[in-house]
């Protein structure tokens, strides 16, 4: 499977209608965001402030046809899937390919450590942020550049360059984050191995 051309730092792709995700998430109750967290095999220290929801996921971030959904998936995707479907339609993918979606909850006043995602299915795949809840008080950093992303709008960041962000504000940041490719050139290099 070929590499993504990932952007310098951050690359605004599309406006997303938010709405009814972000009300029905904001019903979610601390007891679920802490049960769901609980359960989530994403745990880096970089991420200390930071409660995750997911829906799908790659295991041990190797092969991203390889990856699992979770009971959350099928309950959220009706509102899930038209998000992941808007963002997709921008690539031109032949067969679009979600490995890995979930919600991340950066607690206020505090940060994600700068870091890198590494290797593996990171440099395999398109990093999508979408921001639901957010404030003019969170910073991204992607290498150099330091920059804001707003609500009702889809990114895709550089996750293989080292990135960190920082919530100074009084409420938690929320985004949903997911992973595309393109799963039917994963199919002709895997036809081509054999």
């Amino acid at each position: 499977m070929a590499r993504v051309t990932k952007p310098d730092s951050y690359l605004p792709i599309c406006e997303v209608d938010v709405a009814a995700l972000r009300e029905r998430l904001l019903a979610v109750g601390e007891a679920a965001w802490d049960a769901e967290d609980a359960r989530k095999e994403n745990r880096f220290s970089c991420f200390h402030h930071t409660r995750h929801i997911i829906a799908r996921f790659i295991p041990s971030n190797r092969d991203p046809m390889a990856f699992y959904a979770t009971p959350f998936w099928t309950v959220w995707q009706p509102l899930l899937q038209p998000i992941l479907d808007r963002v997709a339609s921008h690539y031109r993918l032949a067969e679009p390919e979600f490995p890995k979606v979930m919600f991340a909850r950066l607690a206020a006043k505090a940060g994600i450590d700068r870091h890198v995602d590494g290797a593996g299915s990171n440099l395999l795949t398109h990093k999508i942020h979408v921001p639901l809840v957010t404030s003019e008080q969170v910073w991204f950093e992607v290498g150099d550049a330091r920059f804001q992303l707003h609500c009702g709008q889809a990114y895709e960041l550089n996750n293989v360059k080292p990135h960190a962000v920082r919530n100074d504000g009084d409420t938690d940041r929320i985004h949903l984050i997911f992973e595309l490719f393109d799963r039917s050139l994963h199919s002709a290099s895997a036809e081509v191995a054999h």
